[in-house]
């Protein structure tokens, strides 16, 4: 990508759109847009929320086991939102809809992708929850020492947070990218007040907070979803999807993978 001052419009596979911190473009470039008043509000309204959620469910935690597993008594559909919504980072908001429009060779091909994670879901719902529940354990780790002993705990529990602190990591970045766009903020400082605001209400709270909270950011991220897709709508001559390259619609692609050839031809 290629733009020269923050005032030029940046172009991905003939696709025009405006570079950070510009977000809006016009006819002759960018233009720099901010938050008004009103926006900061709602913004800080949310956050200070989410820490007085968490003062109000965590003082009612006696042991815990209220606090790592919400005294195992959390609604079922609390629980189903936020796997949901767990499902969804900021890199799925970032990098699918790139895949999707901006890719080359990419499109709603993604979808393909997608299918195994419902059946993965459904065998660990049947399989797997039923069993480790019945055991009345706090992690998955603590099977793994009934099973194998400390040592395999430890290991993977390490190998967890690792892994887990670097995708988070990375998550965080890229929420963050796409907030000081959004909010005209320094980079350093946008991770740093997500950060910050996530360990007060996750901290105090425990798992019930966390999945509350998922709970609300779910509707958030829906009713985002919605008006997204109606000002869309709305700003383009008929149907949407008549701008949008038919190759980039083709949801299931068998020309590649098992079966197949590396040139994409199928040789059974």
């Amino acid at each position: 990508v290629n733009f020269e001052g923050g005032s030029k419009m940046a172009e991905v596979n003939n696709v025009s759109f405006c570079p950070p911190p510009n977000i809006t473009a016009g006819t002759d470039g960018c233009t720099v847009l901010g938050l008004g008043v009103v926006d900061w509000i709602i913004l800080g309204a949310y956050m200070v929320g989410l820490v007085v959620l968490s003062f109000f469910l965590g003082r009612k935690q006696k042991s815990k086991e209220d606090y790592y597993v919400g005294g195992r008594s959390m609604p079922w559909w609390t629980i189903a939102i936020s796997v949901m919504a767990t499902q969804t980072s900021a890199i799925s908001f970032i990098s699918i809809p790139a895949f999707v429009a901006m890719k080359t060779g990419g499109g709603l091909t993604w979808l393909q992708y997608e299918l195994g994670v419902p059946i993965a879901m459904i065998m660990v719902a049947f399989f797997l929850i039923p069993y480790l529940r019945s055991l009345e354990i706090v992690s998955v780790y603590q099977y793994l020492q009934m099973r194998y002993g400390p040592v395999v705990r430890y290991a993977m529990s390490l190998v967890f947070l690792l892994s887990r602190g670097m995708g988070t990591g990375v998550g965080l970045y890229a929420s963050a990218i796409v907030l000081q766009v959004c909010l005209g903020t320094d980079l350093v400082l946008t991770i740093v007040i997500m950060g910050v605001v996530t360990i007060i209400y996750d901290s105090i709270g425990g798992l019930k907070t966390v999945v509350y909270s998922d709970v609300i950011q779910m509707g958030v991220l829906l009713a985002g979803l919605v008006m997204c897709s109606i000002f869309a709508s709305a700003d383009t001559t008929g149907n949407m999807m008549d701008n949008f390259p038919t190759s980039r619609l083709v949801s299931l692609d068998l020309s590649s993978g098992f079966g197949c050839d590396g040139g994409g031809q199928a040789v059974c």
